[in-house]
């Protein structure tokens, strides 16, 4: 079964808040459910998926600002120019640019478009 991205980012933020009120000293299942207005049992899913969270999970990704975009354009359109983004039928590798530049296939298509 899919999950939405709203409910993914419910329960990030959840188990965000149960690590915080951990680090306050709140232990007991019954008192953090309390604290974050959800089921024991709920506290109980949550609890054991914190044992397998990285440090990373803790955290929101930030969006990228207007110039990181720019410069993530232009270092595309730069890109173009290079042979070696192309295959042997003149083609362009788009898997290779946005492998290179860990980037989408959407960013790569919007520079093409001229967007």
């Amino acid at each position: 079964m899919k999950i939405s991205y709203h409910r993914r980012r419910k329960i990030k933020t959840r188990r965000i808040a149960l690590w915080d009120l951990i680090l306050r000293g709140i232990n007991e299942p019954k008192d953090l459910a309390k604290e974050l207005k959800v089921t024991i049992q709920t506290i109980k899913r949550d609890l054991e998926a914190l044992k397998t969270m990285s440090e990373e999970d803790f955290t929101f990704e930030t969006r990228q600002t207007s110039a990181e975009i720019l410069d993530k354009k232009d270092t595309i359109l730069k890109m173009l120019d290079d042979e070696n983004y192309y295959t042997e039928n003149g083609d362009l590798n788009i898997v290779k640019i946005t492998k290179d530049l860990n980037t989408s296939r959407a960013t790569v298509m919007s520079v093409l478009n001229g967007e």
